[in-house]
């Protein structure tokens, strides 16, 4: 296996920094998601500030009954405060460029749901390669967001679970391609190999996957 870069190694022998809540812009989610499917009642519920977790408890009480619902607070947490979230988790949802006009997708809601089943039953490598394959690609779903779906899925509602994927987002892909390896985020089999490296820098320093992958965001900022 391949070892971790010294900055990082020196980094997995530190305690684990506490969840980062955010503000976000609430009204502007109900603008453009509230609308779809029961998202209005779950954006009425939620905390003022929401952190990873809980992210990944929300997204484990909603799934698998509303999809939607879970979906658009993974896509929360994935955007943080940006602006940009609402009006891109609507176009997924939708697969329309005027979401406000549109409902879910039958098609995307049942790719979703069954990619949350996978991500459960299989791990989240199958759930990456479903959210890839013909019959499971949904438009405009990015491949650093399908890592961050697949994370807060697999998190079984503990955000720092030995289970939970880590994501892969263009920072983490930066940074490794100096320090490690090179991991393209839109390639399937790159992310088994993160997947697989990161399992195995978490087990021989005595943490999860996400606190490693958080730890390499932190050198990666």
């Amino acid at each position: 296996m391949l070892s971790p870069p010294s900055s990082l190694a020196a980094l997995l022998e530190e305690e684990s920094a506490a969840d980062r809540a955010f503000c976000y812009q609430r009204e502007r989610w109900r603008e453009w998601t509230g609308h779809l499917d029961q998202n209005a009642l779950v954006l009425d519920d939620l905390p003022a500030e929401l952190d990873r977790t809980d992210a990944a408890r929300l997204v484990r009480d909603l799934l698998p009954g509303d999809v939607t619902g879970a979906f658009t607070v993974a896509m929360m947490w994935g955007h943080g405060p940006s602006g940009h979230g609402p009006f891109r988790t609507a176009r997924i949802l939708t697969g329309s460029k005027r979401p406000k006009e549109e409902l879910v997708r039958v098609d995307v809601r049942r790719r979703l749901r069954e990619s949350a089943d996978i991500a459960l039953k299989k791990g989240a490598v199958a759930a990456r390669l479903f959210l890839n394959a013909r019959e499971g690609k949904v438009d405009r779903f990015g491949p650093a967001f399908i890592t961050v779906w697949i994370s807060l899925i697999t998190a079984r509602g503990e955000a720092r679970s030995q289970f939970a994927a880590p994501v892969l987002d263009p920072r983490i892909s930066r940074w490794l391609a100096v320090h490690a390896i090179s991991v393209r985020g839109d390639h399937p089999d790159d992310y088994a190999r993160y997947v697989e490296m990161v399992a195995g820098w978490a087990t021989s320093s005595g943490l999860a996957p996400v606190e490693v992958e958080e730890r390499i965001l932190r050198l990666a900022r």
